[in-house]
């Protein structure tokens, strides 16, 4: 009986079984119906669950339609089967071209660019720079899409020097390009900028868990620092080490100069790890363009010349190269510095500025190295970089900064007790005097007044990382023998 049904067509077929058996005509045309999906649909896999909640009328209708066109639908088998062969290798294609996008985009969110914002968005995040919103003196939080930010504003040097908008524009982006490759664990990211013409205005991450001169000196609470443990400061200050030295020797551009490093630009995250915040400052405001490394360069680049071992500047204001040849024992290496224009006005802040940047405006690397010692010096003592105290015999009030009191703790016979002494009562007995000792020397070289012998900041952080392990077994040893001494007193 089957042998004749092959070769009797398939309409003929499906109207003789109509007649008979209907329900052997819809389970075969359904095996007909899947066999042309296989070929049609390669990939896909019929539905059991699907074909089970179909009706069982919703079949009959589609066998009758399938039959009616069965000459038509053998027509449409042969050439899907083609289309189905060319559509893989479009797939392959589509698929390839879709990997290299998705690659593009990887590379797009990994990139270095920054995001150049506008004025109505900033104004918009803060809420038109209410006061409410003031997080510092021209720091204001915002949140765009969704994220939290600091906006610091900043007067526009390019803009009073009377420079065309246009040129304003293009060198503020450049600019900004530069700021923002500057990645490192240990810095806040700079996210993007807005120049509006008479300011501008950049844009970082936000951290609201505090700055390290709050976890020093607690204003509502005084006597309470969030930082009681010596090991807890000294990871802190390695912190900040090494993202001097990465500002210093590790970015693609000459040596990066933060200029304006101090205890409250330096932020603490939950895990009190440091971030120093607001590197860009000092070079969107100008105040670091015509900086030059301490390294030896040809005298060609420089406008004049001088002879000296003073760092007076001119009246001129122009850059000038001084050598140490006076000095016949030196080693007549030429020193490059920077003699800022009079037009500048020098900024900073008292206490944390060196003494070469006070007099002259001469802007190296070594500023920062100064700035880091004065905070290391808070480290120990728990003080202000600054602070005053009435004399009771004159009855004046008289200035006593950090430096000079270091100075004079090592012109002491015994500087150890002097040190112990001066120290923050708060650490109590977590610090080692040996390590104490090692960091205040370590502090007192970065605030020398000759910024030629204030190290690197390369050695900076090698000398903290050994202060640190060394402080760190102490400590272990000591909580050793504190569990030994419980163990050994308990009452019976």
């Amino acid at each position: 009986m089957m042998l004749k049904l092959i070769g009797v067509s398939h309409r003929v077929f499906c109207r003789t079984l109509l007649k008979a058996r209907p329900r052997v005509l819809v389970t075969m045309c359904m095996m007909k119906r899947m066999r042309i999906n296989m070929v049609i649909k390669p990939t896909t896999l019929p539905s059991t669950s699907s074909s089970s909640a179909t009706s069982h009328k919703a079949r009959r209708t589609k066998v009758k339609a399938q039959a009616a066109d069965d000459s038509s639908m053998e027509q449409v088998s042969g050439t899907t089967t083609i289309s189905s062969h060319e559509l893989s290798k479009e797939s392959q294609v589509s698929s390839t071209g879709s990997s290299a996008a998705s690659l593009a985009g990887i590379r797009d969110m990994l990139s270095d660019g920054a995001i150049i914002f506008k004025l109505k968005d900033l104004s918009k995040a803060t809420e038109n720079f209410r006061s409410a919103r003031k997080v510092g003196t021209s720091v204001f939080r915002g949140s765009v899409h969704g994220m939290d930010v600091a906006i610091v504003v900043i007067k526009n040097p390019g803009f009073a020097a009377g420079t065309s908008s246009t040129s304003i524009t293009a060198d503020f982006v450049a600019e900004m390009k530069n700021l923002c490759s500057v990645h490192h664990t240990n810095l806040v990211k700079l996210i993007g900028g807005c120049n509006s013409g008479s300011q501008v205005y950049l844009v970082y991450e936000f951290i609201d868990t505090g700055n390290l001169r709050q976890y020093l000196h607690s204003q509502y609470a005084p006597g309470f620092s969030a930082l009681p443990n010596w090991t807890g400061r000294l990871q802190v200050v390695l912190d900040v080490a090494k993202g001097l030295e990465y500002l210093h020797h590790h970015t693609h551009n000459a040596p990066f100069v933060h200029k304006h490093l101090k205890s409250s630009n330096i932020l603490l995250d939950s895990k009190l790890h440091a971030r120093i915040a607001y590197f860009g400052v000092a070079k969107i405001r100008g105040e670091t363009d015509t900086m030059l490394p301490l390294v030896g360069r040809t005298a060609s680049v420089l406008i004049a010349e001088e002879v000296s071992t003073s760092s007076t500047s001119t009246s001129s204001g122009e850059i000038q190269e001084v050598r140490d040849g006076a000095d016949p024992t030196s080693r007549k290496q030429i020193r490059h510095s920077v003699r800022r224009s009079n037009s500048i006005k020098i900024s900073g802040t008292h206490g944390y500025m060196a003494p070469e940047e006070k007099s002259g405006g001469i802007i190296t690397p070594k500023v920062d190295i100064f700035a880091f010692g004065v905070i290391l010096l808070e480290i120990l003592s728990g003080k202000e970089a600054v602070s005053f105290q009435i004399d009771p015999h004159t009855n004046t009030l008289k200035k006593t900064l950090l430096p000079d009191v270091i100075v004079a703790i090592f012109a002491d016979k015994d500087p150890g007790r002097r040190l112990r002494a001066w120290m923050d009562p708060l650490l109590g007995d977590s610090a080692p005097l040996d390590c104490a000792l090692k960091t205040a020397e370590l502090a007192k070289d970065c605030v020398n007044p000759d910024p030629e012998l204030r190290p690197e900041m390369t050695k900076v952080a090698l000398t903290l990382s050994k202060i640190l392990m060394n402080s760190q077994a102490w400590e272990k040893k000591i909580l050793a023998c504190r569990g030994v001494l419980t163990s050994t007193i308990q009452p019976r």
